[in-house]
């Protein structure tokens, strides 16, 4: 974050003495409008002809080019890229429309509703008000007057007037999983007169809308990460309960979110030692070893009091983790595939209850 903000801002410094139509243009001079075409080379009768060399001949122009872009006129500027800096966000390689993709291990529904919700708040925060919109699917903002953080990005002068107009589009497989968040720009306007932009101009400003988007994202999700975290020191309860299909489980009594951050802290100091984690499957991937195994094990650690857990020593364990309404279900598979029997499940409780509620960790 600190080198976006150092480039940033050296990007303004630099272009801070040179006007908003300058920063479009090549530097130096547009004298080589003036010349004329080359003349072809007369040859004297009687000497031979020279050998005509192709190797620096200017390649033609496409039929669908326009030819009065030259000079002032042509804007050299790179094109704008998506950065995906959110969370679970992935570039599109769809060249006809400025979207991100976004992978979750949500439900259709849920994934719908929870990006319906991240670019609503967007809208909002940014202050650009709510033109029309179509719940869950797509949202076009008001008219966006001369924005600050477009006239810092573009280096717009303070007196020229941007009016613009987004729209955001949700698209969601019917499976779930996976979606799209597109960006159109469907209304410019420069010191109050409609302007046409072609297709890479407009994307510029889209993929622009779209990298601030993603950047509020990613900065609301950091956010969300370290309240979360505060949240988890202060404890969850734990104690028995069962399954859709009967089996026993323990049952947090914590939003799936919290849940899972305090097991990060939790499984360790029991024993079981975290290999990798994937939240699209809701697992923790673990290897057993014993806490009280050896003779320095418990003379420096503040948890020798919590009763000890008997399992196979680097047996591999997945801890599932499954969210409920208000609390979260956990279950424990051994490398078999087969849960953990009630008996062991009544075993651990206490183990488990104790470190679930325990403050500060």
């Amino acid at each position: 974050m600190r080198k976006l903000c150092i480039a940033l801002c050296g990007g303004i410094v630099l272009t801070g003495c040179s006007s908003f139509t300058e920063r479009h243009q090549a530097s130096g001079n547009f004298e080589y409008l003036a010349e004329k075409p080359e003349q072809s080379v007369k040859v004297v009768p009687g000497f031979t002809p020279l050998k005509v060399a192709t190797d620096y001949d200017v390649p033609a122009l496409g039929k669908q080019v326009n030819i009065n872009l030259v000079g002032r006129k042509l804007d050299i500027r790179a094109p704008s890229l998506v950065m995906p800096v959110a969370p679970n966000s992935l570039t599109s390689d769809n060249t006809a429309q400025t979207q991100v993709v976004f992978e979750s291990f949500l439900s259709k529904e849920k994934l719908e509703q929870d990006l319906w919700e991240k670019i609503t708040n967007f809208v909002e925060k940014q202050g650009y008000g709510i033109g029309s919109q179509m719940d869950g699917k797509s949202i076009s903002t008001r008219s966006i007057e001369s924005n600050a953080y477009f006239k810092l990005l573009f280096g717009l002068d303070d007196d020229f007037k941007l009016s613009q107009q987004y729209q955001f589009k949700i698209e969601v497989d019917p499976q779930g999983h996976k979606a799209i968040v597109s960006v159109n720009l469907v209304d410019h306007k420069e010191q109050d007169t409609q302007v046409d932009l072609n297709k890479f101009a407009k994307r510029r400003y889209e993929a622009r809308m779209i990298n601030h988007f993603l950047s509020q994202v990613y900065s609301d999700h950091n956010q969300e990460l370290i309240a979360n975290r505060v949240k988890t020191v202060k404890g969850i309860k734990l104690d028995l309960g069962f399954d859709n299909e009967q089996n026993t489980v323990y049952q947090l009594h914590a939003s799936y979110e919290l849940a899972w951050e305090k097991l990060s802290r939790v499984l360790p100091k029991l024993g079981f030692i975290v290999d990798d984690r994937d939240k699209s499957v809701n697992t923790y991937f673990t290897h057993f070893e014993p806490v009280n195994d050896g003779f320095w094990s418990g003379l420096f650690s503040d948890d020798s009091a919590i009763a000890s857990i008997e399992l196979n020593k680097n047996e591999k364990y997945q801890v599932k983790l499954i969210e409920r309404a208000n609390i979260s279900q956990l279950t424990i598979v051994d490398s078999k595939g087969n849960r953990l029997p009630a008996e062991q499940m009544n075993k651990m409780l206490s183990a488990f209850s104790e470190l679930m509620a325990k403050k500060q960790l």
